[in-house]
């Protein structure tokens, strides 16, 4: 502090408070209308209301999605971000698309947060019930920060296909993804989110969409190869026009920072999320079905940071 009272003294400087005003702690998250925006502005409330906030307000930003998070975090554009289990995988290890820039090695993760179902949402003319019948249609993706595209990709693999087994692609975010299927540009959309979510919502009730179903045997040897899959389904009466649970499969939701975040900052934050557990529930929907051991990530995945670590032993939710 006395440095800088006196760099700034130096310099002619009128306001120490400027040069002294703590560093924003931003979290990235993703597009308006989805989760991850409203579950990072969570965190963020939760944290600003501890004892910790003086250290830095915490908030969240919106972004492309998983993809895009990982390589903020990578190049040190935001110390946290909101990222799927199968993309930080793929980011620790530096496989798939991040093969280019390589393993993030100082990648960790502070805690779990709600599921993510691998979803597909058809027209109900387009005659597609399952997953093997999206071959040779009109299919709307997302943008390529989404994290759900190496997702759909390892999905293509384990049936065989490749994207050049659909009809037509077109690329858009969620809300250009829902004009397209209820303008019958496309027959289906495939994305990845956590349910219930405004979009779904809106395309079920605007257009008389379809959930459907992505399950069989590839999914269940998907499921079976990688620690970061998990068995899903979107419960039926969530949507109008679909009352019958739908299988799926899908991943985890993982709050991430670097091993550069300090011990104690993780420990806060983590301790800000989990010590008002019943009220971060009720912050979101999606958030509602979580237990604190839920929010244990996986290390098999990406090692926890040690301050969360820290927290989580003195919970008692690890040994």
């Amino acid at each position: 502090m006395l440095a800088a009272a006196t760099a700034c003294v130096l310099a002619g400087c009128t306001a120490l408070s400027v040069v002294l005003k703590p560093v924003p702690l931003t979290i990235a998250t993703g597009t308006p209308g989805g989760i991850y925006h409203p579950v990072g502005n969570a965190i963020c409330r939760l944290f600003n209301l501890s004892d910790e906030a003086d250290a830095g307000a915490c908030i969240a930003v919106s972004s492309e999605g998983s993809l895009a998070n990982l390589q903020r975090i990578l190049r040190g554009k935001t110390k946290l971000g909101l990222a799927q289990s199968d993309v930080a995988y793929a980011a620790f290890r530096g496989e798939r698309a991040f093969s280019k820039a390589g393993a993030n090695t100082d990648l960790r993760s502070l805690f779990a947060l709600h599921s993510e179902s691998f979803t597909v949402v058809a027209r109900a003319d387009s005659g597609i019930r399952d997953f093997q019948d999206l071959r040779g249609k009109r299919i709307g993706l997302g943008t390529s920060g989404a994290g759900y595209t190496v997702t759909r990709d390892t999905v293509l693999e384990f049936y065989g296909w490749t994207i050049s087994d659909f009809n037509r692609l077109l690329e858009g975010g969620p809300a250009e993804q829902n004009r397209t299927l209820c303008g019958n540009i496309v027959d289906a959309i495939i994305f990845e989110a956590g349910h219930p979510n405004g979009l779904t919502q809106e395309a079920t009730s605007q257009c008389h969409a379809k959930l459907v179903r992505v399950s069989g045997p590839p999914i269940d040897r998907l499921v079976a190869a990688h620690p970061y899959f998990v068995e899903s389904f979107i419960p039926g009466g969530l949507y109008a026009g679909n009352p019958d649970d739908v299988p799926t499969f899908g991943t985890r939701t993982l709050l991430l920072t670097s091993a550069r975040l300090s011990d104690d900052l993780a420990y806060a934050l983590v301790k800000a999320v989990l010590g008002n557990f019943d009220d971060f529930r009720r912050l979101h929907p999606a958030l509602l079905v979580l237990t604190p051991e839920d929010m244990v990530p996986s290390d098999a995945v990406i090692p926890i940071h040690p301050g969360a670590l820290r927290y989580f032993r003195e919970a008692g939710l690890v040994r």
